[in-house]
């Protein structure tokens, strides 16, 4: 039988990880709202007659608030040691076990508030307290049991802080997603290569809307090359036709010229005296 007890070193591991102390503690809280109730209705149904069972719950709840505020502190240290950090439903189921912890002890310091109101001698005052008291032990109850609902999703529906064997601290080799540390890293693995070839594809069509921009641009110089080259041909067919009307021009005063100087009699070679003289 003693052999089932764990050793000082077991318990004392058990104080070093966060997650394997926050499973300690979030059963003091939930023990106390449990306890608290059935003792508050004790003092209810007693009045006056019971002190001591007054007193005693005062101190349980007490005792709850401060076990409450400790469980919220080591759940939050739990969180910032996962190995995945929770997404999706995970995260949303998380968020509200987180958020319901967090306020807790409120209930359970409010119960124990209206109890020790209890203890003052007017008849009416002390029924109205516990009233109240009993139903903040109530609400508590109903409070940790949400509590409880969404930390049990967590760790056995997702195996969030749920340590594999051989692993130590705790750590789980599960992710957030209920899947094994390898798998969560192959399919990083492969998104981070889809990722590359997204990339490598952007790369490649901007590549190639530059080069059809470049070929677009090459092809417009061109047009507006040949557009401008008939104009040069033109221009050059032109002058040869200039140079061909002068040269017709100047053919036909030429024979203007021959024909005067047919129409002019040879002079002999006898009558050169005559202009001489």
């Amino acid at each position: 039988m003693f052999e089932m007890l764990p050793t000082f070193n077991d318990v004392f591991k058990s104080f070093e990880d966060p997650q394997r102390l926050h499973a300690i503690l979030v059963h003091i809280p939930i023990a106390v709202a449990v306890l608290g109730l059935i003792l508050t209705l004790g003092v209810t149904l007693t009045g006056s007659k019971a002190s001591g069972l007054r007193w005693t719950t005062v101190f349980i709840y007490l005792l709850g608030t401060l076990a409450a505020l400790w469980a919220a502190h080591t759940g939050e240290e739990a969180r910032e040691h996962l190995l995945v950090k929770p997404t999706g439903d995970v995260l949303t189921v998380m968020n509200n076990h987180e958020e319901l912890a967090e306020f807790f002890w409120i209930s359970l310091a409010t119960t124990g508030f209206f109890i020790l109101l209890s203890t003052v001698r007017v008849t009416w005052f002390r029924s109205v307290a516990l009233v109240f008291a009993l139903l903040a032990s109530a609400a508590s109850v109903a409070w940790v049991g949400a509590i409880g609902h969404y930390g049990g999703e967590l760790v056995y529906r997702h195996s969030i802080g749920v340590p594999s064997a051989g692993s130590d601290h705790g750590q789980s080799d599960h992710t957030t997603d209920g899947k094994t540390k390898d798998a969560a890293i192959k399919d990083a693995a492969n998104k981070d290569a889809a990722n590359k070839d997204a990339a490598n594809k952007d790369a490649a069509i901007k590549d190639a809307d530059v080069k059809d921009a470049v070929t677009k641009d090459a092809s417009v110089k061109d047009t507006a090359t040949k557009d401008k080259e008939p104009v040069k041909d033109k221009a050059i067919d032109l002058l040869p036709e200039k140079d061909k009307a002068s040269k017709d021009a100047v053919k036909d005063k030429e024979p203007v010229k021959d024909s005067g100087e047919r129409l002019l009699p040879p002079v002999d070679k006898k009558d050169k005296s005559i202009f001489c003289s």
